[in-house]
């Protein structure tokens, strides 16, 4: 390898780990606390008050169905 493809590889390289990070930070999931604020935001608009607490077990609930779901996949695998 030549002097010049090895600086022309080590930019690709760079240049392509600059670009996926990029893409990494824009598709990245928002953060929980900024999830819970769009949820209880979507809820009062549609006149569903919840104080801190009954907000917090609501979550509780959602997060042990996605558990819940996880750990039986197999009722939803239709081979037909």
């Amino acid at each position: 390898m030549t002097k010049g493809n090895g600086i022309a590889l080590a930019a690709a390289f760079i240049g392509g780990a600059a670009v996926g990070a990029a893409l990494g930070l824009l598709f990245a999931p928002a953060k929980g606390e900024d999830q819970r604020a769009k949820i209880k935001e979507a809820l009062e608009k549609r006149g569903i008050k919840l104080d801190s607490v009954s907000f917090e077990k609501l979550v509780d609930e959602i997060k042990s169905i996605g558990k819940k779901k996880e750990a039986t996949p197999a009722e939803d695998y239709d081979p037909e």
